[in-house]
C-alpha cells in the first residue's frame, strides 16, 4: 500500500519587530510533517487579523486586497505542487518553497534565455535586428575583467579619465 503525503498551507503572524501594533504575515508549508516558511512581506493591524479563519478581518479597502493577495498564494503554493507532481519530481516542502520563489531548477540564465530567442525568433525577426541580440551575446561572452568604458576611453581620448 503505497501511503500519499499530505500538502498543507497556512497563513500565520509573527510580531513585527520595529512595530508592536503589527503583525507580519507567513506562510507555512506542511509536507508529511515538514515544515518551510515562508515571509509574505506584507503586515497588518492586531486588530485586523483573525488567526481562528487565518485571514484579515473586517470590510475595509486594505483587509480585501490583503485576503486577495492571501487567496493568490494559496493558489499559487496549490499549483507548484501541481506542477512537482506533474513532473514527478520528490515533493517536499522545501520543493515547493523553492518553486514558488522561483529559485528551482525551472528558472533559466539569461544566456539560455538568449539562446532560446534566437532558435525562436531567427526567422521572425528582421536581420538588424536580429543583429542587435547578437552584439549583446558576444557582450555576455567577454571576461568579467574586460571594461568596456575603459577600452572607450583609450579608443576616444575625449572620453578618458
Amino acid at each position: 500500500m503505497k501511503t500519499k503525503s499530505t500538502f498543507t498551507a497556512i497563513f500565520f503572524t509573527r510580531k513585527s519587530r520595529s512595530n508592536p501594533n503589527q503583525l507580519s504575515i507567513y506562510v507555512r508549508i506542511t509536507i508529511s510533517g515538514k515544515r518551510a516558511e515562508i515571509s509574505l512581506k506584507r503586515s497588518i493591524a492586531n486588530k485586523d487579523w483573525d488567526s481562528n479563519k487565518s485571514r484579515g478581518r473586517g470590510s475595509s479597502q486594505k483587509v480585501r486586497t490583503l485576503n486577495a493577495y492571501l487567496d493568490e498564494v494559496y493558489n499559487r503554493l496549490l499549483e507548484c505542487h501541481k506542477e512537482l507532481l506533474e513532473e514527478d519530481k520528490i515533493i517536499s516542502s522545501e520543493a515547493i518553497k523553492a518553486r514558488y520563489l522561483g529559485e528551482d531548477d525551472n528558472s533559466k540564465t539569461l544566456r539560455e534565455l538568449i539562446a532560446y530567442h534566437h532558435e525562436n525568433m531567427a526567422f521572425v525577426l528582421k536581420k538588424g535586428t536580429m543583429k542587435n541580440y547578437y552584439t549583446t551575446e558576444r557582450y555576455m561572452a567577454l571576461p568579467k575583467s574586460f571594461n568596456i568604458f575603459s577600452t572607450i576611453g583609450s579608443a576616444c581620448p575625449q572620453y578618458g579619465h
